[in-house]
């Protein structure tokens, strides 16, 4: 998550001018007028959009330490911020994930900023602070605002920089040792490389962004904000879920629903995905399920 180019920093700047165009589209676009809702919602958003370019935008400038250089924060990319208008900018930070609009201080975006470690003397405890208090006021100040005037925006990166692109199936078994750490860091890694990387079988039904397929499949995999955000996103909805089994773990839906009914699975409308226990993927998402069991039972869950 690294600003590299003064014509990012300049699109940046658009924010508030986005605003200040929406604000005057609004108040011209019907003959009945907008509701006190809109208004307000307006000009709450163009109270943000002046809050970023106060806060955000100087954390941005390519020549300033940051801790997005670290851990997964380099896996959201910046446009995600900067989009030509702060409805559009609302849109891709929820419609990624990146923000949870009910508790802001459990935005992704946010933990990520914290798990930065001061190695330098230009990434210190001050620069991680600083970033993280200057994000959160600014998505807080977001989360405030009904959106009531950003009807039917949604944000344009589609496939593009914000989202993961779909990845052919491994060879074979990889990815690496699951049972290396229970911080968080180490939970997401061992999840992301044992089994987010085989989510192609689980394509389309359970992806997120695949609307047209099975409406019946619950959609638990995430793709958008980048392969790091759709990971760990997807990791928390599993968890929420109640598909990864701490005390019995060989019984994780997350195993047997994929796996062949004569080999112990249960039903799956999409069929099998493990033709048996020996199957590479199988064995990889046991290996981590395993290793968060451990983690779990031993007091210190993800």
């Amino acid at each position: 998550m690294v600003a590299s180019s003064s014509l990012r920093i300049r699109a940046l700047g658009s924010t508030t001018l986005g605003v200040a165009l929406a604000l005057a589209a609004l108040m011209a676009s019907c003959s009945d007028g907008p509701t006190e809702e809109e208004i307000e919602s307006a000009e709450c958003l163009k109270e943000t959009g002046a809050l970023f370019e106060r806060r955000i935008k100087p954390l941005l400038e390519a020549d300033r330490p940051k801790t997005c250089n670290q851990c997964h924060l380099s896996g959201v990319d910046l446009s995600l911020f900067a989009r030509d208008s702060i409805c559009e900018t609302r849109a891709c930070l929820y419609e990624n994930g990146l923000v949870d609009p009910q508790n802001v201080e459990d935005s992704l975006v946010l933990s990520w900023i914290l798990r930065a470690n001061p190695e330098s003397e230009l990434i210190t405890e001050q620069v991680i602070n600083e970033e993280y208090e200057g994000f959160k006021e600014f998505l807080t100040q977001l989360a405030s605002c009904s959106g009531a005037s950003c009807k039917g925006v949604r944000c344009t990166l589609g496939g593009g920089a914000g989202a993961c692109e779909h990845e052919p199936e491994p060879l074979g078994q990889i990815g690496t040792d699951a049972g290396t750490g229970c911080d968080s860091i180490a939970m997401e890694t061992a999840f992301r490389d044992n089994v987010y990387v085989w989510r192609g079988r689980c394509y389309p039904c359970h992806f997120s962004d695949q609307t047209t397929a099975d409406p019946t499949a619950p959609r638990w995999l995430s793709t958008q904000g980048g392969c790091s955000a759709g990971s760990v996103q997807t990791l928390r909805t599993l968890i929420d879920a109640g598909y990864i089994d701490a005390t019995n773990p060989e019984q994780s839906l997350l195993l047997r629903k994929p796996l062949a009914i004569e080999a112990g699975g249960v039903i799956h409308g999409g069929g099998e995905k493990f033709h048996d226990t020996r199957d590479f993927a199988y064995q990889s998402f046991l290996s981590f399920i395993q290793h968060w069991a451990s983690c779990v039972n031993a007091g210190q869950p993800y």
